[in-house]
């Protein structure tokens, strides 16, 4: 890679870091694919089971927004999800057109197992360095960590502030 982001130093390290990321996503997928294909899972339908887990019962829209996929495409995950015995569907009782998703006993167990298989490998990997390597990773990595939140929080701050009241 060769500044493909920017020009200079800044461009060059960008580009490091950028290739980075993708490289520890990768990490993080590869070698559990085997895993996903005997919990009868895709990426996609990982990636859901983790955010129910993270952020537990979601409205189908809020699940297809923090996916980054359309509603329908949503819906195609989530229909094989309850099939499976992963998820639970409901609607809202205050507005029975809004789906609620929500983990299933099933659906905690598989996603315990993939994080679980992510945990082995960082140990393996944090294995390799000396002490003082390993404190600069982590402080390194709970520094991305804190600027990605912050990236968030503005982001989310910039959307509230550019929402024009509905007029009467």
């Amino acid at each position: 890679m060769s500044g493909l982001t920017g020009e200079g130093n800044r461009g060059k390290l960008t580009d490091r870091f950028v290739c980075v990321i993708q490289h520890l996503n990768r990490l993080m997928y590869s070698g559990r694919l085997n895993e996903l294909r005997k919990l009868d899972l895709n990426v996609h339908q990982i990636n859901a089971l983790v955010l129910l887990d993270y952020y537990g019962p979601s409205r189908m829209g809020a699940l297809a927004s923090h996916l980054g996929s359309k509603l329908s495409h949503t819906s195609n995950i989530v229909d094989h999800l309850v099939c499976e015995g992963y998820l639970r569907r409901s609607s809202d009782p205050k507005d029975r057109r809004v789906v609620i998703c929500e983990l299933t006993a099933r659906g905690r167990k598989a996603t315990k197992q993939f994080i679980q298989l992510a945990t082995i490998r960082a140990n393996k990997v944090a294995e390799k360095w000396d002490l003082e390597q390993f404190e600069s990773v982590v402080e390194s990595l709970e520094l991305l960590w804190r600027a990605e939140r912050e990236v968030q929080e503005s982001v989310l701050s910039s959307k509230i502030k550019n929402k024009t009241p509905d007029k009467a």
